[in-house]
């Protein structure tokens, strides 16, 4: 049941998707008709509220807007991001496939609308989403960016390789785009190309302690724990309480034979993850290997009080109570 011990890469790609909501103002479209003054007032209304960040209070706005103007396409659009940024993603995708219907074609509302579809884990249509605003406007950084990131979640690795590819040819100091790719180049067995990746990451932003840790799993896999220790070493000066960061440098210890300090590594990860089963399961593996037996056991015994059952099975099979 349990593996033996292995490095954690970090693979946090969701995180770094651009969420960008752009707002349409009436005074930025005197070619807006209303069908009465009021719908106007509701529809401003509506902005400053969504401005102020009262995203209820916006969306009730524009519904008044909406039905003294019905169908009116720029309505739906900013109450679909009213919408998205309230967490009701499938009241947005509604509202930005009504503004679409309705004649509003514009490369930003595809761009959220894959957003909204993305938030609601329907990946596939995200993906025709982006394409579409891809299609409008094939110069924009954020939705390529956007489109790989989806295309990495259905498996499509190739097509989220040339997308990104594509996006830092345009903004290429995006550091989420080379630390993404890098993770995709991983993915595929190609840790020299994810080396490459996650150092221009850092070159970009020298605190990206998630590349920096990436960077070392993609040289113990090439078995190159020197360079592994460095990066795990850069990636905890960064953020002390990095508990990967430790976990990993305890483990390409451990492969130097390193024991002692190995150990220091997995005391503190337990010092920074007290409820963290998946963390004492992973420390335990690696003091099974290391043939700290009690230790092994008293890290099995943290994670069954945690409520893990195939751990409490395990300590019952060796007769542990």
């Amino acid at each position: 049941m349990f593996q033996s011990a292995k490095y954690y890469i970090f693979v946090d790609m969701r995180k770094n998707l651009f969420l960008s909501i752009i707002v349409l103002l009436a005074t930025n479209f005197a070619s807006i008709v209303f069908a009465e003054d009021s719908a106007d007032s509701f529809f401003m209304q509506g902005n400053d509220n969504y401005t102020a960040g009262k995203y209820g209070d916006a969306i009730n706005s524009y519904k008044k807007a909406l039905n003294l103007s019905p169908g009116n396409a720029y309505i739906y659009y900013n109450m679909g991001n009213a919408y998205s940024n309230s967490g009701m993603y499938g009241d947005a995708i509604k509202c930005f496939n009504a503004a679409i219907e309705n004649g509003l074609v514009d490369a930003s509302i595809y761009f959220n609308l894959g957003n909204a579809y993305n938030s609601q884990g329907e990946t596939v249509e995200a993906v025709g989403a982006y394409k579409r605003a891809v299609k409008l406007d094939p110069n924009d950084a954020a939705t390529l960016h956007n489109l790989a990131m989806a295309y990495s979640t259905l498996g499509d690795l190739e097509n989220a390789v040339k997308c990104y590819e594509s996006a830092i040819k345009i903004n290429p100091d995006d550091a989420g785009s080379h630390y993404n790719l890098g993770n995709i180049y991983s993915q595929m067995d190609d840790e020299t190309a994810a080396i490459q990746c996650y150092a221009k990451t850092v070159k970009i932003n020298p605190y990206y302690e998630k590349a920096y840790c990436n960077m070392g799993v993609s040289y113990s896999n090439l078995g190159d724990e020197d360079h592994a220790i460095d990066c795990y070493q850069k990636a905890i000066e960064v953020n002390p309480r990095y508990a990967r960061a430790h976990y990993n440098l305890g483990i390409s210890f451990l492969h130097r034979n390193l024991k002692d300090k190995a150990e220091n590594c997995f005391t503190k990860v337990v010092e920074l993850t007290p409820y963290d089963i998946s963390a004492f399961i992973k420390i335990a593996n690696a003091y099974g290997e290391m043939g700290k037996q009690d230790k092994q056991i008293e890290c099995m015994k943290r994670a069954a009080d945690l409520g893990d059952e195939d751990c409490a099975k395990w300590l019952k099979d060796k007769g542990v109570k």
